[in-house]
């Protein structure tokens, strides 16, 4: 990692240049460029001398921002560069850097750019109590001060809860001072290393091991503002088809058909709620990308349709690697094309993955993103719902580092480069070729993707699942600062696997973590059948479906589902307000309530959306839990109890029971249980009015048809409730917006 003593430094400026575009600043070691992009987005981006970097980005969207004004002064042997938001200021004698916000608070002090060999990093000063949160996939605590990380998506199935790296690389931080917040974005697709010191000391460093320092400062004053300017800047989840919300059902693997049938069958008989059923590798040939293992599932189109006639959606797995097989037409079309990655003579790699010996497409290419898009068709066409992407850090068995060699060779779509530039974005190329395939495929049809590897703006392609987890209490504890660490690094659609993947949860581990889990963004139980449990009949084996433990687990993991069905509605609405603002659906305390200072560093509560609020049980044992509940009032959900806030409470939590909690002043829209999304349609919407001291309310309802993109032609409807008046003569009025016909709604004053 540079530091200041033995590496060059930016140095002494030797010329600057200001334009309408940009000032630029050069000295012997290299140039830097700043540009504010917004009054509150700043970009710097250094050179080193000599290097060619291309300037673009696969992260970073046209956002259609005016240009703001700027404001230039030289002061001194400074320059400083201004907006009505935003200084910088560069000193023409050192080459250090000061960042500071309107109110004069200190983003980035005597900031250094230094390299080292090939490599970029830059150091600064930070103030001693700011919080650090965001930082992408991360295990480990809600606040990142005190911690090192590293940017290299890595396949660990299995992972301890203090590993690092994993799958995903987001290198965007949210910095909280006091209740002021600004972002950055250390936008380079290489290896990067983070390290913050602990709180009450002020080193902060972070560092790319090839690449351009081009670094965006956002300084927009509340945290959700920050989030706001963030997903504007690396794009915006598209809505979901409501199904994929439901509760998603997935094993490695169910197989033959008769169990996927069983499972099915199992699920509606014991009136449990299900919306998805997965296929993992065994239903395909041979693990072949787009084939059907002709024994295991004789008649896809048959099952698939059936399926969809009990209310489920199939979702199946599609991996990278392409079988290296005469005949087989996915490899003969790839081979023939040639966007194929490629050894550093050029001769195309070939690595073993579970089809045994593989080609790996290219997809920095976008000739090949289509090629591979199109292969989707044949999958839509018998009526697979959802494209699970997997694998694709990318992983090689029996490979140095578990993944391609460094000096593998991409087309970076007309930028060459190796494996070290493009390892970070694979998993993002990959999804972006699935979702823009799928959209060609089917235009007016919304899709549902899941990825495990990603880098930052993959949100515009796919949702996300934290890999391989444990099936054990410490990792069910650190799936809630991941989720919402995931949710402020843009990557809103997330979950891990409910009840862990590896190992065997046990029936309170279960079904503590479905409690949770039916108010994830993304609701899905997995777990690993094969070939880790040794057993020679994968079917024989400890199973993780809410009834395999038992009946009276069964119908408190039956409850557990129910609840999430009861408040799709209210799940669809928050989901909706993210397309618009970049607000996730899971949200940690502070980022609602950033004046309280009590809230910065609570990670095992959190609020979906602004009205409900979770303490989850998540030790072993526990049937009651030390909460605290933000300013205001708060309705204990199950009993009504109006509860005081700004404090800590106790809260009881038998086994049956969730700490939920509804937020005096607010209206949420839910409905009566039912088995899958589309038993919903034309059913009433149940509005649960939660009125404050004043005996007023408000809350928002979003409806459209959930499968196509019509609401974005205005065939959606947006209604909000308003109460006021007394408890003895309650008034209340629906305002509505948009041309949907939406369903019938019911009032139900809750207290």
């Amino acid at each position: 990692m540079p530091s200041r003593k033995n590496t060059p430094p930016l140095g002494p400026i030797r010329k600057f240049t200001i334009t309408e575009e940009k000032a630029t600043f050069r000295s012997r070691q290299g140039t830097l460029d700043v540009v504010f992009l917004k009054d509150d987005v700043v970009r710097l981006r250094a050179v080193k001398k000599g290097q060619n970097e291309p300037a673009r980005s696969f992260a970073v969207i046209p956002t259609g921002w005016d240009k703001p004004e700027t404001r230039i002064t030289v002061r001194g042997d400074s320059v400083i560069l201004a907006t009505s938001n935003l200084s910088v200021r560069i000193s023409l004698k050192t080459g250090r850097i000061r960042i500071l916000s309107a109110d004069r608070t200190d983003l980035f002090r005597n900031a250094e750019i230094a390299w080292s060999g090939a490599g970029v990093g830059l150091i600064w000063k930070m103030p001693k109590d700011r919080h650090i949160y965001g930082t992408g996939e991360r295990t480990g605590p809600l606040d990142k001060r005190g911690t090192r990380m590293a940017y290299w998506n890595t396949d660990r199935s299995g992972y301890p809860v203090e590993q690092d790296p994993l799958y995903q690389s987001i290198p965007f931080a949210l910095c909280m001072d006091g209740p002021r917040a600004h972002g950055f974005f250390f936008d380079n697709t290489f290896r990067q290393d983070w390290e913050f010191s602990p709180l009450g000391k002020t080193k902060a460093k972070m560092t790319a091991d090839d690449g351009a320092l081009d670094l965006y400062v956002m300084a927009s004053g509340t945290p959700s503002a920050v989030l706001e300017r963030w997903t504007e800047l690396t794009g915006r989840m598209s809505l979901p088809p409501l199904w994929a919300l439901g509760y998603q059902q997935c094993k490695w693997s169910y197989y033959p058909e008769s169990v996927v049938r069983d499972i099915a069958d199992q699920f509606r008989q014991r009136s449990i709620p299900c919306d998805v059923i997965y296929l993992d590798i065994d239903y395909m040939d041979a693990y072949k990308d787009f084939t059907w293992h002709p024994e295991r599932f004789p008649d896809p189109p048959k099952l698939v349709s059936d399926l969809r006639d009990q209310g489920f959606r199939t979702v199946v797995m599609l991996d990278p690697g392409v079988k290296v097989e005469e005949g087989y037409d996915v490899y003969e079309t790839l081979k023939q094309a040639g966007f194929v990655v490629r050894n550093a003579d050029g001769t195309p790699f070939i690595g073993p993955v579970w089809p045994g010996d593989c080609l790996f497409p290219d997809f920095t290419d976008a000739a090949c993103r289509e090629w591979w898009g199109k292969w989707y068709k044949g999958l839509l066409d018998l009526g697979v719902a959802g494209f699970w992407n997997d694998m694709n850090e990318p992983a090689v068995f029996d490979a140095p580092g578990h993944s391609l060699p460094l000096d593998a060779v991409f087309s970076g779509d007309g930028y060459p480069g190796d494996h070290r530039r493009f390892h970070n974005i694979y998993g993002m190329q990959m999804v972006r070729g699935t979702t823009e395939g799928l959209r060609a495929l089917r235009p007016d049809q919304r899709h549902f993707v899941l990825t495990r590897a990603a880098y930052a703006g993959t949100q515009r392609y796919a949702a996300a699942w934290t890999g391989d987890n444990c099936s054990d209490w410490p990792s069910l504890r650190i799936s809630i600062p991941m989720l919402l660490n995931f949710g402020l690094s843009g990557q809103a659609f997330c979950g891990p696997d409910i009840g862990g993947f590896a190992g065997t949860a046990t029936p309170e581990l279960f079904a503590r973590w479905l409690q949770v889990g039916a108010l994830y963004p993304f609701c899905r139980t997995h777990y690993a059948a094969a070939p880790q449990s040794g057993h020679p009949d994968i079917n024989a084996v400890p199973t993780q479906e809410p009834w395999s433990y038992g009946d009276e687990w069964e119908e408190i993991n039956r409850a557990s589902l129910e609840l999430r069905y009861k408040l799709l509605p209210y799940l669809y609405t928050v989901f909706e307000e993210i397309t618009r603002t970049g607000m996730p659906v899971m949200r940690p305390l502070f980022l609602q309530y950033p004046d309280d200072p009590k809230t910065a560093c609570i990670e095992d509560e959190f609020l979906i959306g602004s009205d409900l609020l979770c303490a989850p049980i998540l030790d072993e044992g526990r049937y009651s839990r030390e909460l605290y509940l933000p300013k205001g009032l708060w309705y204990d959900y199950w009993s009504g109890e109006c509860l005081e806030g700004g404090r800590k409470i106790t809260a009881s939590a038998p086994i049956d029971v969730l700490p939920l909690f509804a937020r005096a002043g607010s209206a949420i829209p839910t409905q009566d249980v039912v088995q899958h999304t589309r038993e919903a349609v034309n059913k009433p919407i149940v509005w649960q009015v939660w009125p404050d001291s004043g005996f007023k309310a408000i809350g928002t309802l979003y409806e459209d048809d959930g499968e196509t993109l019509a609401y974005t032609r205005g065939d959606f409807k947006r209604t909000t409730l308003t109460l006021s008046g007394t408890k003895e003569n309650p008034e209340t009025s629906l305002q509505h917006e948009g041309g949907y016909t939406g369903r019938p709604q019911e009032i139900v004053i809750a207290a």
